[in-house]
């Protein structure tokens, strides 16, 4: 028996420890990431880092004896939190909202959440009611999102093409945090029935599902899927709400820098594409303005002009390497996903890749 619960525990803190470190992973991903609008991504950040924190302090708490450090999680923990619903609901927010800012009033949520957690912790006849109050909070600020997305993807039209991308990653949040209630649910239930937290399945089962979701997001990210690619080209929606007019001149000069290092370093097939803060640090100019060169010049904005390119060598390869894949082709180039090369090669020839082979094949 004791062999099965050393078992139980060892495993549910190696599980802890891989979503401690997907956690960061994420979190370092996100905050170095390029973006003009950098408070999302630093909001979304900040919730990887709260999760990280549970995880490691749930370990320290299976694992150690020293009463100092297991003091000191025990009030971290259940006070953090507190603060993983409020985090969640202002990322929301700052992902719905045109104009992203972070108000004074949103600090609000947090110190409402201590206020609270405070409390509880110092009355004694009320510490009973912590893991009551994390709970109504997280499935409180779940409505709240809840309330925000009722409308659909057309609260997110400010992000343009990237909002069908966008709404589906934030119902994947919203999934998670059904996930997230109803495992702490099954959890206090178990704790209720005074199964020790080492032993709790519902806690080794919650433990294996984050690992997994954890594993996902972070692959997802690394790949740069449609999932979370909108994230990556935030920042470009806002360079479009102000545009400005460059010089003739300078603008017709700088867009040919422009194609020039995409030919030369072929920018366009690179495997994880390129954002337009690094494009315009390799031509060592302000992002803003390669931006409105390139749509004053091209037309289009800076991601379409580079779908446009991956396009024409995608349509290239299909004609003259008939033995490729459809998925060879869309790798070679530059997409990362088959969903945005299908959308994107119909939005510029009206047709599907293997529609477009087929009849350039035919004429010849």
């Amino acid at each position: 028996m004791m062999a099965n619960m050393t078992s139980t525990t060892s495993l549910i803190s190696h599980l802890q420890i891989a979503n401690s470190v997907l956690c960061l992973l994420m979190a370092v991903q996100l905050l170095s990431m390029n973006s003009m609008r950098p408070l999302p991504k630093r909001l979304l950040a900040f919730n990887c880092l709260l999760y990280a924190h549970q995880s490691l302090a749930l370990i320290f708490i299976l694992n150690t004896d020293h009463q100092t450090t297991v003091t000191l999680f025990n009030v971290s923990r259940p006070l953090f939190a507190m603060w993983l619903g409020p985090a969640l609901y202002i990322y929301f927010l700052s992902v719905r909202q045109q104009q992203v800012t972070l108000r004074w009033q949103q600090a609000l949520h947090f110190l409402c959440g201590t206020l609270i957690f405070v409390l509880l912790a110092n009355i004694k006849p009320l510490r009973a009611f912590i893991d009551i109050a994390i709970s109504t909070s997280f499935v409180g600020y779940f409505i709240l999102i809840a309330i925000q997305m009722r409308h659909g993807q057309q609260v997110l039209a400010h992000l343009g093409s990237y909002a069908a991308s966008a709404h589906r990653w934030l119902l994947s949040l919203m999934v998670m945090a059904i996930i997230n209630i109803c495992l702490e649910f099954a959890v206090n239930i178990e704790l209720e029935y005074g199964v020790a937290l080492r032993d709790s399945i519902s806690l080794l089962i919650a433990s294996i599902a984050f690992m997994l979701i954890n594993a996902t997001i972070v692959l997802a990210a690394l790949k740069r899927s449609d999932w979370l690619e909108w994230m990556y080209q935030f920042s470009e929606q806002s360079l479009h709400q102000a545009p400005s007019t460059l010089d003739t001149d300078i603008a017709n000069k700088l867009f040919q820098r422009w194609e020039t290092l995409v030919n030369t370093a072929q920018l366009h097939q690179q495997e994880f594409g390129i954002t337009l803060p690094q494009a315009a640090k390799k031509l060592q100019v302000p992002a803003r303005q390669l931006s409105n060169a390139i749509n004053q010049v091209y037309g289009k904005s800076f991601s379409v002009y580079l779908n446009d390119r991956r396009i024409q060598e995608a349509q290239n390869l299909l004609i003259s390497h008939p033995e490729m894949t459809i998925i060879d082709v869309m790798q070679a180039s530059g997409f990362s996903s088959k969903s945005n090369f299908n959308k994107e090669f119909l939005r510029v020839t009206g047709t599907s890749p293997s529609g477009f082979r087929e009849s350039n094949t035919a004429q010849i």
